[in-house]
Order: structure tokens, then C-alpha cells, then sequence
């Protein structure tokens, strides 16, 4: 449990949303920005499902009455999604809504395969309403192709991760080569394709990548990263001139968050090792 504890510590701010937002400020101040997202999911009762709509909604209140340079990013899964998909649509209309109003960046997390076509059809519903949303694509899939052309046509807006969850190999690419490689290849579509996307990695030669490419599209673009992880790297990125963005989960949740990173895949071992040592 101490191991944990000092995991948690490290990938997240606290029970509160004033830890994040104090996380963040603590960010912009060193030139970063902020991605803030509230932990939970797999929500199966209705009316927590609101609590947390409410949650979202004060955060969304208080980031902007404290001008704070972030964002907020949302698990589908939390607001309703196995519940029915048009409550959770509702909801995720209500945040996307209060969001815009505010000029603040609304994200919305992917969680594992069984709800990627359901979060794609519900983040281009609300980004085709509202607009000012992105939504993160995982590279470790073999239809993300297919969705990063579906999403980019459309004009939305992609988050590029490697993806954290265990898949079956049918759908997905399970050796890193091949994630990092189908990474980099929808990374290339993305600098023809997309005005503005984000490049979520911790790896650094897809960064350096991504950086020798952008010297030829000059694409807005922003590198994101795990609050705690590869610290170092993040301060040599925005000593450069680039974007960068840490993710700070908070909540109470911490702990199931935590065990089950650490269960889903083996790599994650490594990044945890970093986290704390930033190796």
C-alpha cells in the first residue's frame, strides 16, 4: 500500500478539485498547461452519474473564476455510458455545453475497445454542436486508422496516445514496435489532416519525431503528458518554445485507478519506474 500511496502521490493531485487546480497553477506558472480530469468510471446508477455531470460543472466554474490555463477531460463510462447512450450523450452535452460557455477545452478520455464506436459517435455529436472538443484515438488499435480519417474529415480533433489498455490481439497491436510504429504512421496523417492535435506520449523519439516534422508542416501542436512523469523532459520541451500539457487526475478514486493501471499491461511498469525516478 505505501508503494501505491507513493504512486498516487506522484500521477495524482489529490481527493480535491482545489489540489488539481492548485496542480495547475503550479504548472501554468513554469509554462505549462493543464489537462484536469475528475477520476471515475463504470457507472452503473443514474444519479451518480449526475453527481458527477455536478462535479465537472464546478470544476468547469472554478477554473474559470480562478483563471486557470486548462482544461477538463471526461470518461464516458463515468457520465452514464452503461447506463444508455443517450443519457450519457445528455450529460456529456451538459459539460460540452457549459464548456463552451466558458472557453474552456473540453476532452474526452478513450477508455478500452468495448466503447471506442460509441465515444466516436458521441464526441462528434457534441463537436459538431458545440465544437472547441477533442478526443484521444489509441495508436495500439488496428481500426484507429480508420477512425482518425473518420475524425479528422469531419474536422474534430485528436488526442495521439498509445493506448493503456490489455486488448486481444485481433483488435490491436500488441508488440511496442508495433504501437510505436502505427503511432507514427497516424501521426503522419494527422500533420497532413489536422490544423491542431495532440501528441500523448512519453516516448521520446516519437516526440523528436514529431517535432523534425512539424519543422516542414508547422502544424499547431502540443505534446501531453502524465502529471509526475518524465518531468524532465517536459521542462526541456518548454525551454524550447513547445506546448506542453501535463494531465492531472484527481478524486477520490485514486486507488482502483491506480491498481488497475498497474494490472492492465506490463509497460506500465516502466512508466510507473519513471514517475518516480524520471529515468
Amino acid at each position: 500500500m505505501s508503494f501505491l500511496i507513493r504512486l498516487a502521490r506522484q500521477w495524482i493531485a489529490g481527493e480535491t478539485s482545489g489540489e488539481a487546480i492548485a496542480s495547475a497553477k503550479k504548472k501554468n506558472s513554469a509554462g505549462f498547461g493543464a489537462i484536469i480530469n475528475y477520476l471515475g468510471e463504470h457507472v452503473m446508477d443514474k444519479t451518480e452519474a449526475q453527481e458527477n455531470v455536478e462535479e465537472n460543472i464546478r470544476l468547469l466554474t472554478a477554473l474559470e473564476k480562478e483563471k486557470v490555463n486548462a482544461s477538463i477531460s471526461i470518461k464516458l463510462t463515468q457520465l452514464g455510458l452503461l447506463i444508455d447512450k443517450r443519457l450519457c450523450l445528455s450529460n456529456v452535452e451538459k459539460i460540452a455545453g457549459f464548456a463552451s460557455s466558458k472557453n474552456i477545452f473540453l476532452w474526452i478520455d478513450m477508455e478500452n475497445s468495448p466503447y471506442t464506436e460509441d465515444t466516436i459517435d458521441i464526441y462528434l455529436d457534441v463537436f459538431n454542436k458545440f465544437g472547441n472538443s477533442g478526443i484521444a484515438i489509441q495508436a495500439n488499435l488496428k481500426r484507429s486508422e480508420n477512425d482518425v480519417k473518420k475524425i479528422a474529415a469531419e474536422g474534430g480533433i485528436i488526442r495521439l496516445v498509445k493506448g493503456a489498455y490489455s486488448e486481444k490481439k485481433h483488435i490491436a497491436f500488441l508488440r511496442r514496435s508495433e504501437v510505436t510504429k502505427n503511432f507514427s504512421k497516424l501521426m503522419g496523417y494527422l500533420f497532413y489532416k489536422s490544423a491542431f492535435f495532440a501528441v500523448a506520449t512519453h516516448d521520446e523519439q516519437l516526440i523528436n519525431e514529431a517535432i523534425e516534422v512539424n519543422k516542414v508542416h508547422k502544424k499547431r501542436l502540443e505534446f501531453q503528458m502524465l502529471m509526475g512523469v518524465r518531468e524532465e523532459l517536459k521542462r526541456q520541451l518548454v525551454s524550447k518554445g513547445f506546448n506542453v500539457v501535463d494531465y492531472i487526475p484527481y478524486g477520490k478514486s485514486w486507488l482502483p485507478y491506480t491498481t488497475r493501471r498497474l494490472s492492465e499491461r506490463k509497460r506500465n511498469i516502466l512508466l510507473i519506474m519513471r514517475s518516480i525516478f524520471d529515468i
